[in-house]
């Protein structure tokens, strides 16, 4: 599992999911804050298809936190003010990060997770798809 597909899993599940997973990747081991949880203001930018210009569609709440488990940064943000996900997905980066053989036990979880998730949205997808409308435009050559 890369970071990337991590990150997306801890940005959509449910912080009593999130948090069962980061206890039994810890288990015993000591983490410590490097930074503790605190709000931040993320600015949201997209590249305009056009001129491939960046676009600016404002600014989003989000939290962001640093930890150390077992000599091992981790780090994470979330949008939203959840305190409490943001230090689980900070300790599940940490525990990806080093290797740790726990993560190796809860990696089909998460992945499962995952799956689900990519149901949902093309469930959501194809039921949108629906309401979907094609429109045509007739034109005057002639001018």
């Amino acid at each position: 599992m890369d970071k990337q597909t991590l990150s997306r899993i801890s940005t959509y599940t449910k912080t009593e999911i999130l948090c069962s997973l980061a206890e039994k990747v810890c288990g015993n081991r000591e983490w410590v804050f490097l930074k503790k949880p605190e709000k931040t203001m993320i600015l949201l930018s997209v590249k305009e298809p056009v001129k491939q210009s960046i676009f600016y569609l404002g600014e989003m709440l989000a939290v962001h936190c640093i930890v150390e488990l077992s000599g091992v940064r981790g780090t994470a943000v979330i949008k939203g003010d959840d305190f409490i996900k943001v230090e689980a997905a900070a300790l599940l980066d940490a525990a990806h990060s080093g290797n740790f053989a726990e993560f190796t036990f809860i990696e089909p979880e998460l992945l499962n997770l995952e799956e689900e998730r990519q149901n949902e949205c093309k469930k959501l997808s194809s039921s949108v798809k629906k309401t979907q409308v094609n429109f045509h435009v007739l034109e005057d050559r002639e001018a």
